[in-house]
């Protein structure tokens, strides 16, 4: 019988193949069973799963246009919802006894449920359900589940929704992107109920670029918010000005735009939604757009140059003062419009009432952003002020203006150096006319004291009256050879005392009742025209080493304004700056032109007027020793170098205005006033006039005293100063009074005491000065200077600067009225020529002291309260009134020099013992 095969070997096979899988089985963690084993394990999942494929390849293949289902966990044993259009369909995670997520404590048990869209969308969207890592890691008995939402929005429609901790909604929009090129989008989203605690949190993303803020509007560092925003509006940058790099492709022409709010709080929190288009956001020329702000909402537009338009003015204007900052950038994304990174852009201003940027098209050649932002608070606009229980929305109007064209910019450069050029043409037409009338020979008087054509009779006349002294008592060498000339440069300022005949009758001249030009007039020509030439040197001097770091920092203003875009560092009037070059602001610095020009041609006068002196002393030298005021024009020159230099350094100053370095503006207007009255001062007391090294220490003194007042300013510094300013005021009257011979040192208490006891002997006289007419003008000016002190102290001005130039001009006025009422109280008279000049600069300074009270900014408020006094431009488009202030304060002064130098022509043939003190 045949033997039947053993199924063992066969048996045993099997058992050796199946033992990797066995101890692979044992060696798998249950726990680690995934939902794909599920799905496969039961039916309903693999249909699911199969029509969801069946679909996609249908749609690949154009079967069916209709967007696939998505792949939701369909739950067990229920059927799916399919709610109307204005509901969404809802999946939830099948419930499953071998299905759990590792990831959580327990598994998951949730009811379907149907959220009302309330109108939000109008097509069927869907709700896919995510989870998030358990917070079983904190506490092992709360689970978290983040269910993110998708909706369908559509423009222009409000979105209101519940959002908590475990609800996330991502809100679709779709757009196309070439249907904006001259319009944007605007996303409003509000949601009353949030609170810092647990803020709703909005990101926005487009194909390039992500904008992100939260709800309520988180505070700036380092401020201070009084109210709280819960809604923001952001205008989004387009996409297509985002920079790319060169292998970027180009933009999809449908976009999508995805907002995407959530929240920590673990209460239901309603927020709403709202996308739009903006259909103003290009600004046009010459076009108002008018919008509101506040600090959640800010705006900005695009502004395209036009062909023909070289350069704008973006003007804002609004009714109320709460603090804002206009901003201007360049086409690109992102754009920073908001309170802590608007200062990143190119350039920036804060403001109140109006605003203005200047903006050149070769910076912006592809455009530029406007935009505003509306601050949390107003210390960057007012310092401490503060809006209190008011809503901080603030109306503004955006308007774009053309600035002038180069033709036109031309004509006013060439038309401010036309107005110098006037006076020049006069002035050369004038010294043709004086060239002919010299040729005429004047009479002259003869003078006692010209002993080279003495008479036998004129032995026995006795002198002038009131103590002219008469020179043929002494040995006084007769000058009968040649003529002297000022041009020994031998002598020094220290023999002018060290002269014999000078010194030997000092006390006696000066303490005399009635003083004449002769009795003051003793010192050789030769020595005290010297001393007036250290006057220009030393201005030469000063005014190099003044000028080089003035030129350096002013420069430096400038670029770090270019740098930083900040605006504020400069007090321009912004509506009338135009820019050339480097310069920001050209036709303020430029129109300081006519401060160099005159004094140029003040020195031109004065060059020719002693070259015509110096030809008259060949002919005739007694003209310089006997007749006339002494000639000495060193002053002058220095007066005519003060102007040029008041020009450069008030040039320098228009180059970045403000409260630092407002001295460079004031410091040579010091200079000029303090010369112009020592010039006065020299005219009849030519002996005992001031050195230039005295001269300059006391405007030294004044110019540190001008830093520290600016500095500080405080009520202690303000009552120093004016003790200061009164005893100086008196030393200088005692000084003045007494004619060079009162000295204060440790005698002086006994020589008061010895002059009151004489006094008291005499007291009938007591109150009769010795010297009626220097009594009354020391009287006027220390009237006029301890009431300038009273006010600095009652007052405390914030401009030191100004007020120490009040001081310095009232008193040269005063000085000027004083002098001409004496000279014609003496019975001399004023020529033609200096009248004119008088007129001239009375109608200069009226003019100028006009403009000047229209302010066009001023550094003494904060930036922005300054630029509420800008103005438009008011002569060629280019000058406003603060450039015809230069012009005309130029010329002003010009004239003031010419009076001053024709104002005692007519004492050129008079004896110098007739010619009267005071």
């Amino acid at each position: 019988m045949a033997r039947s095969t053993s199924p063992l070997p066969f048996q045993l096979a099997i058992c050796l193949l199946a033992l990797p899988l066995v101890f692979g089985a044992e060696s798998h963690d249950p726990s680690h069973n995934t939902a794909a084993q599920d799905w496969i394990q039961h039916s309903p999942h693999q249909e699911g799963w199969k029509k969801h494929l069946a679909q996609k390849n249908d749609q690949k293949q154009g079967h069916e246009k209709a967007p696939p289902l998505p792949l939701l966990w369909p739950v067990k044993g229920k059927k799916i919802h399919h709610e109307t259009a204005n509901h969404i369909m809802a999946y939830n995670y099948p419930q499953h006894d071998r299905y759990h997520n590792p990831y959580l404590a327990k598994p998951q048990e949730m009811e379907d449920q149907v959220l009302d869209a309330e109108g939000g969308g109008k097509s069927v969207s869907y709700r896919s359900v995510g989870m998030t890592k358990s917070s079983s890691s904190r506490d092992h008995d709360v689970d978290e589940i983040i269910h993110s939402v998708v909706l369908q929005g559509t423009f222009g429609e409000d979105l209101t929704m519940k959002t908590n901790k475990t609800t996330e909604y991502l809100i679709e929009y779709l757009y196309n992107a070439t249907a904006l090129k001259e319009k944007a989008i605007r996303v409003t989203v509000s949601s009353p109920e949030s609170d810092f605690t647990y803020p709703v949190l909005v990101v926005v993303r487009q194909q390039r670029g992500v904008l992100s803020w939260q709800l309520p509007v988180e505070p700036p560092p380092s401020t201070r918010t009084l109210e709280e925003y819960k809604l923001v509006s952001r205008t989004l940058c387009p996409v297509e000005n985002y920079k790319t790099s060169l292998q970027a492709s180009h933009l999809d022409v449908k976009q999508r735009l995805f907002v995407d709010v959530s929240t920590s709080s673990p209460s239901y929190v309603n927020f709403t939604v709202k996308a739009e288009f903006e259909n103003d956001f290009l600004l046009k020329l010459h076009e108002k757009q008018t919008f509101e702000v506040t600090p959640s909402t800010p705006v900005f537009y695009e502004f395209q140059f036009p062909d023909h338009v070289d350069m704008i003015l973006v003007k804002a204007n609004a009714e109320d003062d709460f603090c804002a900052m206009v901003a201007i950038q360049n086409i690109t994304c992102p754009v920073f419009d908001s309170e802590e990174n608007i200062k990143y852009g190119n350039f920036y201003q804060t403001m109140t009432y109006q605003a203005g940027i200047t903006v050149r098209k070769e910076n912006y050649p592809k455009g530029l952003y406007v935009i505003v932002v509306m601050l949390s608070n107003d210390e960057p606009c007012s310092g401490s002020f503060q809006h209190i229980f008011r809503t901080r929305r603030k109306t503004v109007t955006i308007s774009i203006e053309e600035k002038i064209t180069k033709l036109e910019y031309l004509a006013a450069i060439f038309a401010g150096l036309g107005f110098c050029a006037f006076f020049y043409i006069v002035t050369v037409i004038l010294a043709c006319v004086s060239y002919i009338r010299a040729k005429r020979k004047q009479p002259r008087e003869r003078s006692l004291l010209d002993d080279s054509i003495i008479t036998p009779e004129d032995l026995n006349t006795s002198g002038p009256s009131y103590g002219a002294i008469d020179s043929q008592g002494r040995n006084e060498p007769k000058d009968h050879g040649l003529p002297r000339t000022v041009s020994d440069s031998s002598l020094d300022e220290d023999d002018i005392d060290m002269l014999t005949d000078a010194e030997s009758d000092k006390d006696i001249f000066r303490t005399k009742t009635f003083l004449y030009v002769s009795d003051l007039a003793r010192k050789d020509m030769r020595v005290l025209n010297k001393k007036s030439q250290l006057y220009i040197w030393g201005l030469l001097t000063v005014g190099v080493f003044y000028a080089v770091p003035v030129i350096q920092l002013v420069i430096t203003y400038q670029k770090v304004l270019d740098v930083t875009g900040n605006q504020d560092l400069c007090y321009y009037n912004f509506w009338c700056a135009h820019p050339l070059g480097p310069l920001s602001d050209f036709n303020h610095v430029f129109s300081n032109i006519s401060y160099i020009l005159f004094g140029i041609l003040f020195m031109g006068v004065c060059v020719r007027r002693s070259h015509r002196h110096k030809q008259a002393v060949l002919q005739d030298y007694k003209i310089d020793k006997y007749y006339g005021i002494p000639q000495h024009f060193g002053i002058f020159y220095a007066m005519g170098g003060s102007l040029i230099m008041e020009g450069l350094l008030s040039g320098c100053y228009h180059i970045c205005p403000n409260n630092s370095n407002y001295q460079f503006d004031t410091s040579f207007m010091y200079v000029i006033s303090v010369m112009s009255m020592l010039k006065i001062y020299q005219t009849r007391h030519p002996d005992i006039n001031a050195s230039a090294s005295a001269a300059f220490a006391a405007l030294a003194l004044a110019v540190v005293l001008g830093v520290i007042g600016v500095l500080t300013g405080t009520t202690l510094f303000w009552v120093i100063f004016g003790f200061i300013h009164v005893i100086s005021c008196l030393l200088l009257s005692c000084n003045i009074y007494y004619m060079g011979r009162w000295k204060c040192d440790l005698g002086l208490f006994g020589r008061m005491k010895t002059w009151f006891m004489s006094e008291l002997s005499d007291w009938r006289g007591i109150c009769r000065p010795m010297y009626c007419d220097r009594m009354v003008l020391l009287l006027l000016g220390n009237a006029a200077n301890w009431g300038l002190a009273i006010y600095g102290m009652v007052s405390t001005p914030k401009d030191f600067a100004s007020y120490l130039l009040i001081i310095f001009l009232t008193n040269l006025l005063l000085y000027i009225a004083f002098y001409i009422i004496m000279k014609l109280r003496h019975r001399e008279r004023l020529q033609l020529q200096p009248l004119v000049y008088l007129l001239l600069c009375l109608f200069g300074w009226s003019a100028a002291i006009f403009f000047y009270v229209h302010h066009t900014t001023t550094w003494e408020l904060t930036p922005a309260h300054s630029r509420q006094f800008n103005q438009e431009c008011v002569l060629l488009h280019f000058y406003d009134t603060h450039d015809i202030w230069h012009f005309f304060s130029a010329a002003a002064m010009f004239f003031g020099f010419m009076l001053l130098l024709t104002l005692d022509d007519d004492l050129a043939h008079t004896p110098r013992e007739k010619i009267p003190v005071f």
